[in-house]
């Protein structure tokens, strides 16, 4: 006679349990991940001028930033007297609705694209969410630039030069 009262209780707390992991799946389901592109961040990196205002920074891990990259455009970059100043967060993507959840603070006016921020170091040839502003867009998109094409295809080179490309 005294099981019972147990088992009850034991029973009604799975269920609490059981619930409260339901609940949770459906929050993690139904909600968006928030990369905060654009969010102010600090490189802690200098050009100090020596590649002549052509390099952009990108620093990670940066814990400032959800997807742990910040992203610190050329000071002199395509775009003269670009509206946005200074390094933010960034993401991976493959399209320009990957980067259309900017920040509320951040800086860059026109919006951020999906494109290959570098063709050097540990980022190269990955797709990042970049600040529209610093970017002019060529006619008919950006293009794959000839570094981050697969080994073989036209105007790749061989060997390839960029760690990431297969």
């Amino acid at each position: 006679m005294r099981i019972a009262p147990r088992l009850i209780a034991h029973v009604g707390s799975m269920r609490g349990y059981f619930l409260v992991a339901v609940g949770a799946l459906v929050l993690g389901l139904v909600g968006c991940e928030d990369k905060h592109i654009g969010r102010p961040c600090i490189t802690n990196a200098a050009d100090a001028g020596a590649s002549g205002g052509q390099v952009a920074v990108i620093s990670s891990p940066n814990l400032q930033c959800p997807e742990r990259i910040c992203l610190q455009p050329a000071p002199e970059g395509a775009v003269p007297n670009a509206s946005a100043e200074g390094a933010f967060c960034t993401a991976g993507c493959s399209t320009d609705d990957d980067c259309s959840d900017a920040d509320p603070g951040t800086k860059c006016t026109t919006g951020f694209v999906c494109t290959v921020a570098t063709t050097a170091g540990p980022f190269c040839c990955q797709k990042l969410c970049v600040c529209h502003d610093f970017v002019i867009v060529p006619p008919g998109g950006f293009q794959t630039p000839s570094t981050c094409k697969s080994p073989g295809s036209e105007g790749a080179p061989n060997p390839p030069t960029c760690q990431n490309v297969h």
